[in-house]
């Protein structure tokens, strides 16, 4: 059956939660499921993620605003391999929820790809134990086992997470708990191979056939050969998509020579950016099919080698052709010469630096104590600390480390401690054989936050509060609405606040935020409990959302001029622009809910607003910034560095791209036609009058996410 990953989250108030992941999105985390029942009102909340996927996100600054403040970050390392789970859990007094499957902690796993994953749920009432608490006792003791491998952090989850959790729930670490009555197992790879506990629970049994579907695969096609080994005589089905999977066609086709009975079998998804994701071995004797789904890639690494690794086995009466297929991915026999494959090299650990400068873990406790610990070669010299906030690129503390050279402490002052109102990142920095070395990231965990207990904040009210006073969250909040109906009422009811600032001073408020990119199909919902409402009648209400949004909030701005009023601007800007492009993607009863003449026109009218019209004689008819411009006079360089503040240009910059990207596929036009190029050269020429400097691809990649996500 086909599942609502973030609707299940919705199951059950939880007090504790966690999450294993290989890559994991921080926005999306924070903006779709953190706000969920599961999260929300926990005390608290660990991540586990890869060692190497940990530090490229600290290097690129992809962290959200609560990350190690509000949930802890630990990265564990595999010295042979990568740490690859997909594993979620969240427990409360009245239910405990768990899921084992193959999607990352990311929105493309849990919103676009096709994914395989087993999602269970233990009711906790009565003296009656729930059919799935052995499940989701076995989930726990996987990650009590994870936390025990996370260096100077084992010590902090065991006194503050993991002991307080089974003090309130002892059932969780009951070794003798009684097995699931359906035979559901939960594997790992901690103590034996997966392919080695495959083996011992076949045992003797006659399989007949095989069925391998993953996007990823070692080059040799080993597990091939080991299945051909074991069972001679059995068919093999591999399920692969191309242009994604790394399936090595060249060796396949050499395998298919040696053994007639091996079929590749294509398949493509029918929506545009959807994946084949998910992982499964099927093994299909007369009666039954066994299968291992999960994290497990086709894989050496996965499979017999250093991976961690984690999946359930089960068995169906079901055929592995029957419970693999889906109405959105057609599958196909293509001959393994005509697959095309995608160059991706497996993933290795991450490696160790050639310098020996490493920072292993920091953490600030609420008594302003700094603690670390780091790995200092001896002939190291100059070391110190350099503390940054979340998207500044200049330290706001150093600190000379002496001597050390395995753990520091440093007490910190009042003053110094306020500077941690936002996530923190901590780097050493050496003198070796006379070159300065820089070590890895390490997030700092602020402990006064991470431990403190919290009441849910998540409710109806408080989100509609947040729409309200940014507009972010609406289509999701949208989305959880019982039909068309409701959704029609909201869109037709909902306003964002204007605000100009002028109440509470200062010019230009906060920096730009990164807002969630997510945006998933229809909801379900809105298809079965709808009790009326047309696609015209919903087509009509965010029509006039935009249109009320653009007259109401964004040409008051301009006709104010204000600079304070740039946050709120963005907010109904941003909030608009994906509206209209989210909505360009959806379709209900097969029609798109928002043609392309409405996106593109809607688009135009929100960037004419921000940086006056394309083309005007009239001298009254100017945007926001013109505004703003006039209102300061001479002022240029602080409305310059307020623009570049609010990520201005990148803005328009994406706006542009969506917009041409839409035109051209509703006219099959080039998106280098004259119409496109026209309004990159109008945007551009903005750019240069107003004296900004055109966006860094970094930028763009980071402003542009919720525009392309969106659409």
């Amino acid at each position: 059956m086909i599942l609502d990953f973030l609707k299940f989250l919705n199951e059950g108030k939880a007090k504790y939660a966690f999450v294993a992941t290989y890559e994991f999105d921080p926005l999306f985390f924070e903006r779709r499921m953190q706000p969920s029942r599961s999260f929300d009102a926990a005390d608290r909340i660990v991540v586990f993620m890869d060692e190497g996927r940990y530090h490229e996100l600290l290097t690129q600054g992809r962290q959200g605003e609560h990350f190690d403040r509000r949930y802890f970050v630990v990265p564990v390392r595999c010295d042979q391999g990568v740490f690859h789970p997909k594993l979620y859990f969240a427990i409360g007094d009245k239910a405990c929820i768990a899921s084992v499957g193959s999607n990352n902690c990311t929105a493309s796993g849990t919103g676009h790809n096709f994914e395989l994953l087993s999602a269970f749920k233990a009711v906790l009432a009565g003296d009656a134990p729930s059919p799935r608490e052995a499940l989701c006792a076995s989930v726990f003791q996987l990650f009590r086992r994870i936390a025990l491998d996370v260096g100077p952090m084992a010590s902090l989850l065991r006194n503050e997470v993991f002991g307080p959790l089974e003090y309130s729930f002892p059932w969780l670490s009951d070794a003798q708990a009684a097995a699931d009555p359906d035979g559901i197992e939960l594997l790992s790879n901690f103590d034996a191979s997966l392919w080695k506990q495959i083996l011992d629970r076949l045992g003797t049994a006659d399989v007949g056939k095989v069925t391998l579907c993953a996007p990823f695969f070692d080059e040799s096609l080993s597990t091939i050969e080991r299945i051909k080994d074991r069972w001679p005589n059995a068919k093999i089905e591999i399920i692969a998509q191309p242009h994604y999977s790394n399936l090595p066609s060249a060796r396949l086709a050499s395998l298919q020579d040696r053994f007639a009975d091996i079929q590749l079998l294509s398949a493509t998804p029918q929506s545009a950016g959807r994946n084949l994701h998910a992982k499964a071995l099927a093994f299909e004797t007369e009666n039954e099919t066994y299968w291992l789904t999960g994290s497990a890639n086709i894989s050496n690494a996965a499979l017999v080698g250093g991976n961690r690794e984690a999946g359930l086995w089960f068995s169906t009466r079901q055929r592995a052709s029957e419970v693999l297929q889906h109405e959105d991915l057609t599958l196909a026999v293509i001959a393994a010469t005509e697959f095309k494959e995608k160059e991706i090299a497996e993933p290795l650990p991450s490696s160790q630096p050639r310098h020996g400068l490493q920072i292993l873990s920091a953490m600030l406790s609420d008594k302003g104590e700094l603690r670390g610990t780091i790995r200092v070669p001896p002939s190291a010299s100059d070391l110190s600390l350099r503390l940054f906030r979340l998207r500044e690129q200049h330290p706001f503390l150093i600190r000379s480390l002496g001597g050390s050279k395995d753990d520091f402490v440093i007490n910190l002052d009042d003053d110094q401690r306020k500077s941690f109102e936002r996530p923190v990142i901590a780097y050493l920095q050496a003198d070796i054989a006379g070159e300065t070395v820089i070590s890895n990231p390490a997030s700092v965990a602020q402990l006064a936050q991470l431990l403190r207990d919290r009441e849910g904040s998540g409710g109806a009210g408080n989100r509609l509060n947040r729409i309200a006073e940014t507009g972010e969250g609406m289509i999701e909040y949208a989305d959880a609405l019982q039909g068309v109906d409701e959704t029609i009422d909201f869109f037709k009811n909902v306003n964002i606040r204007f605000d100009d600032g002028s109440h509470h001073g200062g010019y230009g408020g906060q920096n730009w935020r990164a807002r969630d990119p997510f945006s998933g199909d229809i909801p379900d919902s809105w298809l079965i409990g709808s009790r009326g409402g047309s696609i015209t009648e919903l087509r009509d209400a965010i029509w006039d959302f935009v249109e009320r949004h653009i007259s109401t909030r964004l040409q008051r701005h301009v006709s104010r001029g204000n600079p304070n009023g740039l946050p709120n601007f963005m907010d109904v800007y941003r909030t608009v622009s994906g509206l209209l492009l989210t909505y360009h993607q959806r379709k209900l009863e097969g029609e798109t809910v928002i043609p392309s003449p409405y996106a593109t026109s809607g688009l135009q009218q929100a960037l004419a607003a921000l940086i006056g019209p394309m083309a005007s004689d009239d001298p009254n008819e100017r945007g926001f910034v013109q505004a703003i411009q006039m209102n300061l006079g001479t002022e240029h360089e602080f409305v310059r560095e307020l623009l570049e503040r609010h990520r201005v240009a990148a803005t328009v910059f994406a706006t542009v791209d969506e917009l041409i990207r839409v035109r051209s596929a509703a006219l099959n036009c080039s998106p280098t036609d004259k119409w496109s190029m026209t309004r990159r050269k109008w945007v551009s020429d903005w750019i240069a009058e107003t004296g900004l400097t055109l966006p860094s691809e970094g930028d763009l990649e980071e402003v542009g996410a919720e525009f392309r996500m969106a659409a």
